[in-house]
């Protein structure tokens, strides 16, 4: 006995908007179409159908997908292949859930001892970051040293012509493992092609993903922002990716810490 299309709706748990779509999508035709009233009709047997669709996509496929994974003409090998692609994409879900979880926790940590934590909480977002086009000076310190930053900073501004520089200007940070010493390195966008000088570099920073917090000016709010950034990236599973970077905006900052995964145990 052939069921009108809100039977059939009904019986499978779906809406007639819902069947419209999917046979519009070519994953659920109805098994006829009155000729004389366009009513569409479907058999008990498509029930099973109807429940595939379902099920595939809770799994998480999209209806393209599906549409694929019970087509008459794919082969084991198609249907597998699908499954293995929803399987790590299921995982990468899991694993950013598991850093959502560990650092909401840390933030309840601190809720334990200080009633008003979220107050002091320095808030961490994650951005991409286009390439850049810059001129920059590296000045290798024992120490951190702000005034002789400052001062390859202005050497720099200096030596470049006015209308080549842009409104992006900070310094790179890094740390040299083999002298423990600290490397600076000011730099400025640069908007049109400059000659090449034995005192500046010219290079793009690449573009990248990166865990950003916003601070004054002050060299203990800057420490503080560091050290969120750093307890964020620990929490959420990611490594340090690049050089550390500070961009100037008026009298606060961003800081940016290029971000690279830590590959997961299994």
């Amino acid at each position: 006995m052939p069921y009108r299309i809100g039977e059939f709706a009904q019986l499978g748990g779906v809406s007639p908007k819902t069947l419209r779509h999917y046979e519009k999508m070519g994953l659920l035709r109805p098994a006829a179409v009155d000729a004389r009233t366009r009513y569409r009709c479907y058999a008990a047997r498509q029930l099973r159908d109807l429940a595939s669709i379902l099920a595939l996509r809770d799994l998480g496929l999209s209806l393209p997908e599906i549409r694929a994974f019970l087509a008459r003409s794919g082969t084991t090998s198609d249907r597998r292949s699908l499954l293995l692609g929803l399987r790590r994409n299921t995982h990468r879900v899991i694993e950013k859930a598991m850093q959502s979880l560990n650092y909401i926790d840390a933030i309840l940590d601190q809720f334990d001892n200080q009633p008003d934590a979220w107050a002091c909480t320095i808030p961490v977002i994650v951005k991409h970051v286009p390439a850049i086009r810059v001129a920059s000076v590296r000045v290798e310190l024992e120490v951190y040293d702000e005034l002789q930053v400052q001062r390859f900073e202005r050497e720099l501004f200096g030596s470049l012509p006015s209308d080549s520089i842009g409104r992006i200007h900070g310094v790179l940070w890094r740390r040299c493992t083999d002298s423990d010493s600290l490397e600076a390195e000011p730099f400025t966008e640069i908007c049109r092609e400059l000659p090449r000088r034995s005192f500046y570099d010219l290079k793009e920073l690449p573009p990248v993903k990166a865990a950003c917090a916003f601070s004054s000016t002050e060299e203990v709010a800057a420490e503080q922002v560091y050290a969120a950034i750093r307890s964020w990236m620990s929490t959420r599973g990611f490594a340090l990716g690049g050089q550390k970077r500070e961009i100037y905006l008026d009298h606060m900052l961003e800081i940016q810490f290029p971000l690279k995964s830590i590959p997961q145990e299994r």
